[in-house]
């Protein structure tokens, strides 16, 4: 049977006492509770773990560049990721190679002397987390057109209205009811009981582990492909 965001509404207003059984709430009620739901869960979208899906977002990196944006307004449209993650890759077209690229922080790229210097490919990436796009800066420039996958979490759709169907893998609505309980109570003046705050406590626990990517098997060291890496402080290889 399909939930709706009334439904798993509803659910949490009952766990903490404010709606009686088959009791529903006002449109004003309803109307902030649906606001609470989509701010947890873009609260959600920014914990790596609570999120169950990657996106692996294609563009073509121009040759003899250093810096690209991606977003929906930037160099690449796209969606602007919360986070880069370390999966993300570039492969070479003309080869059909695929090879890992190492993400660094800011005060690294900022150490780096001459950050136009080329090679046929780059060896670290660090992104600006900027807003309505990010900044995407590689070293060395590339000296050719390159294939990039830019992996991020897939984020958590939020429903647009009331009777928005939820479509979620197993154990998200009741992590969501539960804690959106907890998010509610303070709102109306409410403790939610220690069995609710258990279960929201567990079941998005859950999901973290179910979620978690360090729980794969790695990948056989035969599949490597091993190339020197740049020394960002040293200039060379």
């Amino acid at each position: 049977m399909a939930t709706t965001a009334a439904d798993q509404i509803n659910g949490a207003l009952r766990l903490i006492g404010v709606l009686a059984e088959a009791e529903a709430p006002s449109a004003a009620m309803a109307q902030d509770a649906l606001t609470a739901l989509n701010q947890m869960i873009d609260s959600w979208n920014t914990e790596r773990l609570s999120v169950f899906s990657t996106i692996d977002q294609v563009f073509n990196w121009p040759s003899s560049t250093r810096i690209r944006t991606l977003g929906p307004t930037g160099d690449f449209v796209g969606q602007r990721p919360v986070q880069l993650d370390d999966a993300t890759y570039f492969r070479d077209a003309s080869t059909n190679v695929s090879y890992g690229i190492k993400m660094i922080n800011q005060e690294q790229y900022n150490n780096i002397a001459v950050k136009t210097v080329t090679s046929t490919y780059p060896q670290v990436l660090w992104y600006n987390a900027t807003y309505p796009d990010i900044e995407i800066y590689i070293y060395p420039v590339p000296s050719r057109v390159l294939e990039f996958h830019f992996v991020s979490v897939q984020k958590l759709d939020e429903p647009a209205n009331l009777d928005t169907v939820l479509a979620f893998p197993p154990g998200y609505l009741r992590a969501f009811r539960y804690n959106l309980a907890c998010e509610l109570a303070p709102e109306y003046g409410v403790e939610p009981s220690a069995q609710v705050r258990r279960i929201a406590m567990y079941s998005k626990r859950d999901l973290k582990r179910i979620n978690n990517p360090d729980d794969v098997m790695a990948m056989p060291a035969a599949m490597i492909i091993n190339r020197p890496r740049f020394n960002i402080y040293s200039g060379n290889f």
